[in-house]
């Protein structure tokens, strides 16, 4: 009987004496294993990355937003009738305040309009925050209820403008002697409600930043008044062809006072307010055009609509739901209606599922190349433990000759092909592990310089790459377990041989 210790130094011996066909396979086995390790170590931590970067802030817990498509009647021919009446539902050109006066009778409803934005809108006390603010938006006043501590401020406020200021906004300030971001405490935070700001409408400037990440620093700096002077020129040039520029250049200032802190970096004003800032800004855009072009021509379908709204149209809708109602079963109304309607909790369930279904498609692709790999690797191993059978006839012989049983032989073949498929699946995730550590460092990377928000490099890990343990014990598992499959039939070759006709060959 051969013992254990001996039978591992005969399988290195026999392997060292055969380096090349033993580096190959170990080279196949290591190739499969790593692109699974790579992607096992990535995939979720990407996933996660992409989550966190990807907020859906800008939806309310207790709204419903609406949107209308371009052309709401391209759909598919209609296969039955059932497809017929989903397609008669579906023919509202565009929200229409008679659509909004029925959603307003529904009892789950506390308010439904059409949210007008305001573009162009510079919040002085946030010029030198991280995070622009160029626009506002006007919603129901049952929606700046919600953010208001005391409801009383929206009227004390009557002789200003209500604003509500998202948290991203007010809750980073840059510190130049210390040249980093800092998180504002709680109390900093409550200090800005009853604040006062002026609003600029129609500050073309609005857009222009003032932050910029230094990739090579890996961190977000001022940018000087140059930088900030160029971008104002590239604004102004951009506009000196278009428009009159005395006429343009004019803006409204105006008094407002923060009433309250929202998610997001949203500003939200009443909706009241924020459509006389809409006809304002149309009516300046009218004069400053001068000599008026010809109206944009509205885009016709034919019988199946058109693409332009109309006075009294609309693209998009906001629903307040009241406390307590069902914010789903609003949602699916909304839908019979013919119009799409989103909420947080499906805008996220939405982001999640794509991520999800292209987490499980790379899975595929990844474990599908991989598995291929292996099952190359799988034959070449095969081959490799026969072509070792067929050589070592002779010590096969000298070993049965010197009392070793068949089980001692096929035990002694085996170990060599599990000690390559070992080896190749140690290798391969030493090597998946490198190159998920590169990748990893690569994607941060990317995913700072494509972030815009600073507060999400906050929450940005250094890392998205990761050991799993339990993973990479069951991928040796499974090595050790395919290795004795592809070695077992040369093992049971050479088991079998007979030692008088292999010692009177030699």
């Amino acid at each position: 009987m051969i013992r254990r210790r001996d039978q591992i130094r005969l399988c290195v011996q026999k392997l060292g004496l055969r380096k090349k066909r033993a580096a190959f396979a170990v080279v196949s086995v290591a190739l499969g294993v790593i692109v699974v390790v790579a992607v096992s170590s990535l995939v979720e931590n990407l996933r996660d990355l992409i989550v966190r970067t990807q907020f859906t802030e800008d939806i309310d817990q207790n709204v419903v937003r609406i949107f209308v498509l371009d052309n709401p009647y391209e759909f598919f021919a209609p296969r039955a009738k059932k497809d017929q009446a989903e397609r008669t539902k579906k023919r509202y050109h565009f929200l229409t305040e008679a659509a909004f006066a029925e959603m307003r009778a529904w009892p789950e409803v506390a308010a439904a309009d059409s949210p007008v934005t305001v573009e162009s809108v510079t919040v002085t006390a946030l010029t030198n925050r991280p995070t622009n603010a160029s626009r506002a938006e006007g919603v129901p006043l049952e929606l700046l209820r919600q953010y208001v501590r005391d409801p009383a401020e929206l009227v004390a406020a009557s002789n200003a403008i209500p604003v509500v200021l998202g948290e991203r906004n007010v809750r980073l300030e840059y510190r130049a002697d210390q040249k980093k971001f800092t998180v504002a405490a709680t109390n900093e935070l409550a200090a800005w409600v009853g604040r006062e700001v002026t609003l600029i409408v129609g500050d073309h400037f609005a857009e222009v930043s003032r932050f910029t990440f230094d990739d090579e620093q890996r961190e977000w700096r001022p940018l000087g008044e140059e930088e900030i002077l160029q971008q104002r020129e590239t604004v102004l040039r951009s506009l000196r062809y278009r428009r009159e520029a005395t006429i343009y250049s004019t803006t409204l200032a105006l008094r407002g006072r923060v009433v309250g802190l929202c998610p997001g970096n949203r500003v939200l004003i009443p909706l009241p307010r924020a459509q006389e800032f809409a006809r304002w800004l149309n009516q300046r855009h009218e004069l400053s055009r001068l000599v008026a072009s010809s109206e944009p021509e509205e885009i016709e379908y034919g019988v199946r609509g058109r693409l332009t709204p109309r006075a009294g149209e609309f693209r998009e809708g906001i629903v307040v739901v009241k406390k307590g109602a069902s914010l789903e079963a609003v949602a699916e109304k909304v839908r019979e209606l013919g119009f799409q309607a989103t909420t947080r909790g499906t805008a996220f369930e939405e982001l999640v599922k794509e991520l999800d279904g292209a987490v499980r498609v790379v899975k595929k692709i990844a474990f599908g190349f991989g598995a291929v790999i292996l099952g190359l690797a799988c034959g070449l191993l095969w081959s490799t433990t026969s072509r070792l059978v067929s050589d070592s006839r002779m010590d096969i012989g000298l070993f049965r000759a010197l009392g070793a049983t068949k089980g001692d032989i096929r035990r002694l073949f085996l170990s060599e092909a599990v000690l390559l498929g070992m080896l190749g699946t140690l290798f391969g995730m030493l090597i998946g592990w490198g190159v998920a550590f590169h990748i990893s460092r690569w994607a941060i990377a990317a995913a700072r310089a494509a972030v815009a928000d600073p507060e999400q490099m906050l929450v940005m890990p250094d890392s998205v790459f990761s050991v799993n343990l339990p993973f990479c014990l069951l991928l040796l598992a499974g090595a050790a377990v395919v290795s004795i499959l592809a070695g077992l039939l040369p093992a049971n070759r050479a088991a079998n041989v007979d030692p008088v006709k292999a010692l009177r060959r030699e």
